[in-house]
């Protein structure tokens, strides 16, 4: 039987051993490894639509204490101001 004369090397043993722990025991399996991959792209395409979102509020707010025609548009779209003898009408969706 010289096929399986590997099976009687101690190194295979090792390798099967090491193999096993990597793929089954320890914490950090290949599994594990995939899953955490996985979450770690999630995140990190979570981040930069949040960087995204952080700049345009950044340009919103730096116009609207620039810009006093957009502060007071803003100031009637959201929270219903209005000037002297104005009459407002209000449509919900």
């Amino acid at each position: 039987m010289k096929t399986f004369h590997f099976i009687k090397n101690r190194y295979f043993y090792s390798s099967m051993v090491l193999l096993f722990t990597l793929l089954v025991i320890d914490d950090t399996t290949l599994f594990n490894l995939y899953e955490m991959k996985k979450e770690l792209n999630i995140l990190q395409i979570e981040n930069k639509k949040k960087i995204t979102e952080i700049s345009l509020i950044k340009e919103k707010t730096k116009q609207l204490t620039s810009n006093k025609s957009a502060l007071e548009r803003f100031a009637r779209e959201h929270y219903l101001m209005k000037k002297k003898d104005e009459v407002i009408y209000i449509f919900e969706d």
